[in-house]
């Protein structure tokens, strides 16, 4: 199972890092890393390269695209597909800071819905992958 760690990165960054993504990443994964004695330092970076998810409407959004899927849970701000037949399972989960998409795919269909927002950022720390979103999709 990969766990993505998805970001909306401001447009300044986008420009700097568009072509090319190794920078954003391993800054992202500086901030992962971080150490207790600097967290203030550390969120004042995350703020600075990151914008917020409006997480109602994406909560809404998810909802009523999947609501009559019969593979489809939905928790609090928990979003599941179990679908047997494609072999996939994945959970999103909606924060206002960043997406953690757990799944058992490549290219999970969350992705999908997600590829119409251009500043998204996806980081796979444990695996050591990086991607915008929108050139994989």
């Amino acid at each position: 199972m990969r766990t993505f760690y998805i970001f909306k990165i401001n447009k300044e960054f986008i420009t700097l890092t568009e072509k090319n993504p190794y920078t954003l990443y391993k800054t992202m994964e500086s901030l992962y890393h971080l150490k207790n004695d600097d967290l203030d330092l550390g969120y004042s970076m995350f703020k600075e390269i990151t914008k917020t998810f409006d997480k109602n409407s994406l909560n809404e959004y998810f909802f009523k695209k999947y609501q009559d899927d019969e593979h489809y849970t939905k928790y609090s701000n928990r979003h599941m597909l179990n679908n047997f037949y494609t072999d996939e399972q994945s959970k999103l989960i909606i924060n206002k800071t960043f997406l953690v998409l757990k799944t058992t795919k490549v290219k999970p269909t969350f992705f999908k819905d997600l590829k119409k927002e251009n500043s998204l950022f996806v980081c796979d720390f444990k695996n050591k992958d990086y991607f915008w979103l929108k050139q994989v999709v």
